[in-house]
């Protein structure tokens, strides 16, 4: 709910801009601007304010700092869909903000740029958990997490690509129904 105020009033305060500036829009900059807050929002509204699906910790949540040790943990659980909503979920929560980063901004313009972003990023979250009485750190979330953003960078460039091909066999095509008539 905050996530969809947070976004409403940006699109006012967006709006009385473009008022002010004589009807001036970049609608592509707009979107990316839109979809990055929207990524951003989506990742702290999931880590620092979940809704608990499930059954609740009876024990209290517990901090992991020993890597891989959740992953291994969780392989080895009798529900696939245990590890399945954890791993992947931990991977999928980022994937928005890897694709999103090079968009908005044009010096993250390698993986290891936005692989670090997402480490820094999650990092910074799971020692905000620390401090919520129902969080926990775990570090293969930051794992996790970083490989999320680095999938996310690499779907745009494979994006990115594939438009390019696509975008070079229509000019092909163009020059040579031209050529023909």
């Amino acid at each position: 709910m905050p996530a969809i105020v947070i976004i409403v009033l940006w699109i006012i305060i967006k709006s009385i801009k473009i008022i002010y500036r004589n009807g001036k829009l970049d609608l592509k900059q707009e979107i990316i601007n839109l979809l990055f807050l929207v990524s951003v929002l989506w990742i702290i509204g999931m880590t620092i304010f979940p809704i608990e699906i499930g059954i609740p910790h009876r024990y209290g949540p517990s901090n992991n700092f020993v890597p891989l040790s959740s992953i291994k943990d969780l392989m080895s659980h009798s529900y696939f869909m245990v590890p399945l909503r954890n791993i992947a979920g931990n991977i999928i929560l980022f994937v928005p903000l890897g694709f999103m980063l090079p968009l908005k901004f044009n010096k993250f313009n390698s993986v290891l740029m936005v692989g670090l972003v997402g480490l820094l990023s999650s990092t910074f979250i799971e020692l905000i958990q620390l401090w919520l009485p129902i969080r926990a750190i775990d570090v293969d979330d930051i794992l996790l997490n970083t490989l999320g953003s680095m999938i996310g960078f690499l779907l745009l460039k494979t994006f990115k690509r594939i438009y390019q091909v696509s975008d070079k066999h229509k000019q092909e095509y163009s020059s040579t129904i031209r050529g023909v008539y």
